[in-house]
């Protein structure tokens, strides 16, 4: 009986670590999310404040910079979506079994 006991103690850890783990792989993704969208806005507001400032230097070509800036802003965002798109399931599977390794 003494090593059925410790076979499912043992069997009771896993899953706790498992559910440990993918509690932790929900937290972890949610701030992935909460992260991407902090630097989509501060990317935002940085662009605005860049354009801004060479409305105010520049007068005439001004138009024509902020055209190739709010282009480049899109590139630079959908470059960062892609990225984590691409990545974000292999991220979490490594935070993952490091938590449970």
């Amino acid at each position: 009986m003494d090593i059925i006991s410790e076979i499912l103690e043992t069997d009771k850890l896993a899953e706790e670590k498992l559910e440990q783990a993918l509690k932790k792989r929900s937290e972890l993704l949610a701030e992935c999310e909460k992260q991407t969208e902090k630097i989509k806005a501060d990317a935002k507001t940085r662009a605005e404040n860049y354009r801004k400032e060479l409305s105010e230097k520049s007068g005439s070509d001004a138009g024509e910079r902020e055209s190739r800036l709010k282009e480049s802003e899109k590139a630079k965002i959908e470059e960062f979506e892609e990225l984590f798109k691409k990545n974000h399931e292999a991220w979490e599977k490594e935070i993952v079994s490091s938590i449970i390794g």
